[in-house]
């Protein structure tokens, strides 16, 4: 609960007060805080995803090449 109001603080500082008031006193602002946080921490996993899948690819690729590379080799030793 205090991750979510701390979250939503940061991102409308200049509304710290407001926050504390309506996330204490109305059930809605907290299930809309708590959509937000789910919503952020998707957002979250995917960025991570992404630079997991990035990184993989980079790795595919060299292999790719270095396999085409072979290929190449072996078509050109066997004229």
């Amino acid at each position: 609960m205090q991750k979510d109001l701390h979250t939503i603080v940061r991102v409308f500082p200049d509304f710290e007060e407001k926050i504390e008031f309506l996330f204490l006193s109305d059930e809605n602002f907290r299930d809309l805080c708590s959509d937000y946080m789910l919503c952020a921490k998707s957002v979250q996993d995917i960025k991570e995803d992404l630079m997991r899948y990035k990184e993989q690819m980079k790795e595919y690729e060299g292999v790719k090449k270095n396999l085409e590379l072979e290929i190449l080799r072996m078509i050109v030793k066997s004229q």
